[in-house]
């Protein structure tokens, strides 16, 4: 057994065969990769990676898959041998999905997203790499070793991990099995341990408060509601209401204060005008072998040995002062009419060229609106176990919180050059005048 000391979580232990996917090329990539793109440049702790956060993502599901079963005491099959080792299975898995989860991200995460080649998203390249590089030998591997300790129906391949964390094809007859659901509901749901570790993770990089809450009483009142004999669903115990309303709102504070920080998205937009210039054909390459070249360091390293003026706003850090913010919450038709109009009369009087326009948006959390029924298939609804009563409610009708929360962030900014600052703001001013 080894141990990574991680800052958030302490001792992470991690298996010899797991040690050898994360000592790959492919997995090691990460430590180049950002978490949060150019947040540094904001925060200037902000300089953690997608390798810190896939060993707390693999730490906190394993975590979160042991509370669950050992409270409710789960059984998948009645035979005691048997059903111990559909455990043993399922954590085998749920590890390897987690660890994993982030190996395509592209360089600086979710910033350059946009200079993909159309159709393509980072999960596709995260596809790629666990099917056609090294990581497959290592994950075949630990399936093979797990088969023989326990059984040939044991199957842990990269199709496997690939397809229960995908959701797509889940399923597929060649895997099908309704636990296989519930397995990725502990990666992509709004219990999801991804979650779990970057609010945690990101606030303390930050150096900020919004992202904090309650981890251990969180995943210590997650339990399980059963729809019908073999279907499960994670759910939260009553007495959690509190932990999961303070894990939402950590979200949604972080979405307002950090990930969507104006001067961070300034220099994502700046970023993105770099590669466009810097990637060939403007691109990611779609070859997994040449798209794996590709990290943080070579984009800077490109970026501040260049000499052209392309680069030269984003290696000096050049800013623009906002003179143009909606509310964090404008979705009505009358936001947007007004916000084209303002756009349309800068570009017009001052010239596109002295701009950069974002529109950036986020649901604070994706849980129904309304009551749903336990046999409901959606996933959008919450289901809250009440220990006395044995009977299921949502937790759209348990919390006032959240109801208040189901208006998606929507925030559209306008940045002018600074030369220019003070007669459009009061160009500004005057248009809103009028109106």
């Amino acid at each position: 057994m080894n141990q990574f000391r991680d800052p958030i979580h302490g001792f992470i232990d991690v298996s010899d065969e797991e040690k050898k996917i994360i000592d790959s090329p492919p997995f090691q990539r990460l430590r180049n990769i950002r978490q949060l793109a150019t947040t540094y440049l904001v925060y200037h702790g902000a300089e953690h990676t997608r390798f810190g956060h896939s060993l707390g993502v693999m730490h906190l599901v394993t975590k979160t898959f042991d509370s669950v079963i050992r409270k409710n005491d789960l059984l998948f099959n009645s035979d005691e041998k048997t059903n111990n080792e559909i455990v043993l299975w399922y954590r085998q898995i749920l590890r390897l999905i987690a660890l994993t989860h982030d190996l395509g991200h592209a360089p600086f995460s979710h910033a350059s997203e946009s200079v993909f080649n159309k159709g393509v998203k980072h999960e596709h390249f995260t596809k790629k790499i666990l099917l056609e590089t090294e990581i497959a030998e290592h994950i075949n591997k630990i399936g093979s070793r797990f088969q023989a300790d326990n059984g040939e129906k044991y199957k842990i391949t990269p199709e496997l991990i690939w397809m229960i964390y995908e959701g797509e094809d889940i399923f597929n007859p060649d895997f099908i099995t309704p636990d296989f659901k519930f397995l990725q509901s502990f990666m992509d749901s709004e219990l999801d341990c991804d979650k779990m570790d970057y609010l945690l993770r990101d606030s303390h990089f930050c150096g900020v408060s919004y992202g904090k809450y309650d981890l251990e009483r969180f995943i210590s009142t997650i339990t399980v509601y059963k729809k019908e004999e073999k279907v499960m669903q994670l759910a939260i115990e009553k007495g959690g209401i509190q932990a999961f309303e303070e894990f939402v709102l950590a979200r949604y504070f972080m979405l307002i204060q950090v990930y969507f920080h104006k001067t961070r998205r300034l220099f994502d937009k700046k970023l993105i005008r770099c590669l466009g210039k810097l990637l060939p054909d403007g691109k990611y390459p779609l070859d997994v072998n040449d798209y794996l070249l590709w990290d943080d360091n070579r984009i800077l390293s490109n970026i501040y040995n260049s000499d052209e003026e392309a680069y030269r706003d984003f290696k000096n850090r050049v800013t623009m002062p906002c003179v143009y913010e909606t509310k964090a919450h404008a979705t009505g038709k009358a936001d947007d009419e007004n916000f084209k109009l303002i756009r349309k009369s800068l570009f017009r009087e001052f010239g596109e060229e002295n701009f950069i326009f974002d529109d950036v948006g986020k649901e604070a959390h994706e849980l129904a609106p309304v009551f749903l029924e336990p046999k409901d298939d959606s996933g959008r609804g919450i289901i809250i176990i009440d220990k006395i009563s044995s009977e299921p409610g949502n937790i759209m009708k348990e919390s006032l919180i959240l109801v208040g929360l189901l208006e998606p962030i929507r925030i559209k900014r306008i940045y002018a050059k600074k030369n220019i600052y003070k007669e459009v703001k009061l160009f500004i001013e005057e248009l809103k005048g009028d109106a």
